[in-house]
């Protein structure tokens, strides 16, 4: 069976049939999110018989090229399908400067000037409007699943570091992880060694489940895979700046970087254990101090809220129409 990006596939024949049967005069344009990314083939097939019609395909990930595909088929695809896709879009938005940039190196350096950056976004009435919850331990939480590379051990291995310095911590630190986890990444002698019920896994929850749960966090805790670079702006840290909740992130060189560090907030390599563990403690002091001063920047903090963004999408859609 062919492999293609997604499972979503089987919707592509309903949704060209209903695309072309719709009246799509009364748009300014059609866009196309990613991923799917394999929705931008049926915008393929319309644009071929509505020529009309202004699309804007977004990608939150690269297609072809994407560093983090192993499959040898949906490479194939990918190579085949995206330049296509390139060609027939009116505009191209990516989330990730390094994404759009691996995309356009394949591309005629002309395809440049239908192309932008546009980050993940906030909305901050989506988050509770009253007071944040006073939790019985200095709360750290992750939100969203842990596999591979992207692991809890760094952490876990911090946390033990921090105890030891800092004995009027022991007790004090609850550390929840909330999403799916697999288990021998809890059973590991740092995970044994820590105070029974620091580490605390919650199941799966709800999109507004989670903005509750990094609202009411004391910190919360960006987690990513120790590579040489990554290409993608998460919308989990666009979730978390929402919650107006202090953040410490364990990323690699790249786009969460270069976010952390306009923010201005804690942050250390994957890799770096000792890094880690002064990051963790200097948002935990933040924390304990009764958190006077801002824990981030909050002029580049507003580069991802809905509003900001929209003002820059409604400029991209004045320049199509």
């Amino acid at each position: 069976m062919t492999r293609v990006p997604d499972l979503m596939t089987v919707l592509h024949q309903p949704a060209y049939e209903y695309l072309m049967d719709v009246d799509l005069s009364q748009y300014d344009a059609v866009m196309t999110w990613s991923p799917f990314h394999s929705i931008n083939s049926v915008m393929v097939r319309v644009k071929k018989h509505r020529k009309d019609v202004a699309w804007i395909a977004q990608f939150s990930d690269p297609w072809a090229g994407n560093p983090l595909e192993v499959s040898e088929l949906a490479k194939a695809w990918n190579r085949w399908h995206e330049p296509r896709a390139v060609n027939a879009a009116n505009f191209i938005v990516h989330s990730s400067p390094y994404s759009l940039e691996l995309m356009l190196k394949d591309h005629p350096q002309d395809v440049r000037k239908k192309t932008g950056v546009l980050p993940h976004v906030f909305n901050r009435r989506l988050y509770p409007s009253r007071p944040k919850a006073a939790n019985p331990r200095i709360t750290l939480r992750y939100l969203g699943v842990l596999y591979g590379r992207r692991t809890p051990e760094p952490l876990i291995l911090a946390i033990n570091q921090l105890y030891e310095r800092r004995r009027d911590l022991a007790g004090m630190l609850a550390i929840e992880l909330i999403g799916h986890v697999p288990a021998e990444m809890l059973q590991t002698a740092a995970a044994r060694a820590l105070p029974a019920g620091t580490v605390i896994n919650v199941p799966n929850v709800s999109y507004l489940q989670s903005l509750e749960l990094m609202y009411d966090a004391d910190i919360l805790l960006l987690i990513e895979a120790d590579i040489r670079s990554n290409l993608f702006l998460p919308s989990k840290l666009a979730d978390y700046l929402g919650a107006d909740t202090p953040i410490v992130g364990f990323v690699p060189p790249g786009a969460s970087e270069d976010a952390l560090v306009g923010l201005d907030c804690w942050r250390a390599r994957p890799s770096d254990v000792p890094g880690i563990t002064n990051a963790i403690e200097a948002a935990v002091d933040h924390v304990m101090s009764g958190q006077q001063s801002r824990w981030c920047d909050e002029s580049f903090k507003r580069q991802f809220s809905a509003a900001h963004v929209a003002q820059q999408f409604s400029e991209i859609l004045g320049r199509m129409i």
